[in-house]
């Protein structure tokens, strides 16, 4: 039986995508019967020789049933559940001038059936400093000046010992160094392979994969596709098993400059490794979200991970740890939240959870229930005691679209994230969104009296936001939004979003007002009514034609009552129009000026942007005609319209505030 699922795993179409791992899955094929087996910790290892050891060692299967297999010089190539389903594959290489080994490059499966990758050390970026305006520099070490990067920078030096060593602070002379910064990379691989297409996601710290040394945050914009960090973390606890067979590996730590720690990280860290606070404390979490701390966690394997279990006959990927049912994903939906089990602490999203019985679960949508028997390979516990009960709400996310959600497609509706260049390519309008409305947020909290104007307001206009609707909705006051929306895929992940954001805080009442209307049917009608406040952004394609981005200004102020807020993303020269119509600009801003897009520079510094796209708020002059004076012409600190933008070096990190939470 375990030589047939062998072989089912190493002949499974579209398991290998790299020519050398199809070469020693052939080897492994023909030698099969040769090969001795032998029993550890609950595992059945398939090896040459008597004992097996790491060079030897051709197959692992584990107690659970998933399988690893392993290239001539024992690296993991693949790895598969039960049935033989492929859930990563890695391509190891040697270095021609050490002869080290190395991985060149990394591809796992998602619940959805789709891949990402990862490809290590795939871009160096390179900066120049110059010492010779500080006292004494001539006689300044690489030592003093790690010591002064962190005082600068604000993190621990240790850290910056470990980032900067020798090769990455190089001298120049005349007090001139060359600081280099090496980074790996995350893509989504629509093709499956690295061959075909490649979408970047995000640029990772440099992780030494052929003998595992730190602990990387998969992403942070929620720009990787839903359980991108719990397939990347399967893998890392896989290879740091197999690194540490006879000789341990460290405990793992967290590291960057800075770290950016949060629960999300905190808690996908912890379902594969255990954390343990330095000395006698207590407090991990504390710690760990400190950024100046995140480092003193050490990490070590969790015994028993979660385990992922794909079933085609029924389209699903379940999760399990421990024999617990935690999470199921339905492949074959266009909804791409999983169903979680509340009975075993999980936090379902949008009424979609997990009730287990002795020998079936039910998956429950809202008022829809499917029941699916255990299966053998599972090895899913009974559960005999009463399921969690389930929180009951006065309406689902369907609301927002009368009980009519647009029709959507499951691949589109699992790339609605923003996505954000690889080198120096403009930002894609879509994924400036939620820059453009972390700067709108900020004029709120910042703008004199805006909570007396905000509580005034009944009805709210969101139009050409798609990526960004469920921020534009306030949930703590009751209003009526009209959302009018172009793209039915993001149109319904936003509306999960804020449903599901409201139903956490018991703020859905509020909501009971706000309707999604795709934009071709109501355009015209919506534009006829009036507003308190509305949310506009202009395409970028239309930046260059002044009459129609008048237009579109002069639609927006008909909609907008009397001492109206209009918060407007469009070119700067739009400025020009707002007393004419009656505007008066109380905020502006340049994204590229923006601290959070200068932010954004430290992960992606070659990213490059509209220079002519800006932030506004404005307000409505009142009948009498009577013109307010301008509150602020600039609100960002230290930031000026009328500048070039100054892009920051690589090597000087800051926190983005869009550090959302998600666990994957």
């Amino acid at each position: 039986m375990l030589e047939k699922k062998i072989q089912l795993a190493l002949s499974r179409p579209g398991s290998f995508s790299f020519h050398d791992n199809e070469i020693s899955a052939e080897s492994i094929l023909n030698s099969l019967a040769s090969l001795h087996s032998t029993k550890q910790n609950g595992a059945t290892i398939f090896h040459d020789g008597d004992v097996p050891d790491i060079a030897n060692t051709r197959i692992k299967i584990y107690k659970t049933g998933h399988m690893a297999f392993y290239d001539d010089e024992g690296r993991r190539f693949l790895g598969t559940d039960p049935g033989g389903h492929p859930l990563h594959e890695a391509k190891w290489s040697k270095d021609p001038a050490t002869g080290e080994a190395y991985l060149e490059l990394a591809r796992m499966q998602l619940d959805s059936l789709q891949w990402i990758g990862i490809k290590p050390r795939s871009r160096t970026f390179e900066s120049q400093i110059d010492i010779k305006d500080q006292p004494g520099w001539e006689d300044m070490t690489l030592d003093f000046l790690r010591e002064k990067a962190a005082e600068v920078w604000r993190v621990p030096v240790s850290e910056v010992n470990y980032f900067y060593k020798e090769d990455s602070l190089v001298p120049l002379g005349d007090g001139k160094y060359k600081v280099k910064l090496t980074k790996d990379s995350l893509y989504a691989l629509p093709d499956g392979n690295f061959d075909g297409r490649k979408i970047f996601f995000s640029f990772l710290s440099k992780v030494n994969w052929a003998r595992l040394d730190i602990i990387p945050v998969v992403e942070l914009f929620q720009s990787t596709l839903p359980g991108s960090g719990g397939a990347v973390f399967e893998f890392i606890w896989g290879i740091y098993e197999d690194q540490s067979r006879e000789k341990p590996l460290d405990t793992l730590r967290y590291r960057g400059l800075p770290t950016y720690p949060s629960n999300a990280a905190y808690n996908i860290f912890a379902s594969f490794f255990i954390p343990k606070a330095p000395g006698e404390e207590k407090d991990i979490l504390r710690i760990f979200m400190d950024t100046n701390r995140s480092h003193e966690v050490t990490w070590s394997p969790q015994p028993n991970p979660p385990w992922r279990y794909f079933n085609h006959e029924s389209k699903l990927c379940l999760t399990i740890q421990d024999g617990h049912l935690y999470k199921v994903t339905r492949y074959d939906e266009t909804n791409p939240i999983p169903y979680v089990n509340r009975s075993i602490g999980g936090k379902p999203s949008c009424q979609r959870e997990i009730q287990v019985g002795v020998n079936f679960f039910t998956l429950i949508d809202d008022q829809k229930r499917k029941e699916f028997s255990f299966h053998p390979d599972w090895k899913i516990l009974p559960q005999t005691d009463l399921p969690a009960k389930i929180p009951e709400y006065t309406f689902n996310w369907k609301w927002f679209f009368n009980g009519f959600p647009p029709q959507t497609d499951n691949i589109k509706s699992i790339y609605t994230v923003p996505l954000y260049p690889e080198g120096n390519a403009e930002i894609d309008e879509p994924a400036l969104q939620p820059l453009a409305l972390d700067q709108i947020i900020y004029y709120m909290e910042m703008a004199p009296g805006m909570p007396a104007k905000l509580e005034k307001v009944e009805r709210v206009l969101v139009h050409t936001f798609d990526m960004s609707i469920a921020g534009c909705v306030d949930c703590t006051h009751e209003r009526e939004y009209t959302v009018l929306f172009s793209d039915p895929e993001l149109a319904q992940k936003n509306a999960y979003q804020l449903w599901d954001y409201a139903a956490k805080r018991k703020e859905l009442d509020n909501l009971k007002k706000v309707s999604f209307l795709p934009e071709k049917e109501h355009l015209e009608d919506v534009y006829n009514d009036k507003y308190g406040m509305i949310f506009k952004w202009i395409p970028m394609f239309y930046f260059q034609d002044r009459g129609v981005c008048e237009q579109i200004l002069a639609s927006s102020v008909r909609a907008l009552l009397p001492d109206g807020i209009l918060f407007l993303v469009g070119p700067r020269a739009i400025k020009g129009l707002f007393d004419h119509y009656g505007l008066d600009c109380l905020y502006g801003d340049l994204i590229m000026n923006m601290p959070f897009y200068r932010q954004h520079l430290k992960l992606c510094p070659e990213n490059l942007i509209n220079q002519d796209i800006t932030v506004f708020l404005t307000e409505k002059r009142n009948s009498s005609g009577t013109k307010k004076e301008s509150e602020a012409e600039v609100s960002t600190p230290s930031s000026d319209s009328e500048t070039e933008p100054q892009v920051n070096s690589v090597s000087e990190p800051i926190i983005p505030l869009r550090n959302f939470d998600r666990e994957n």
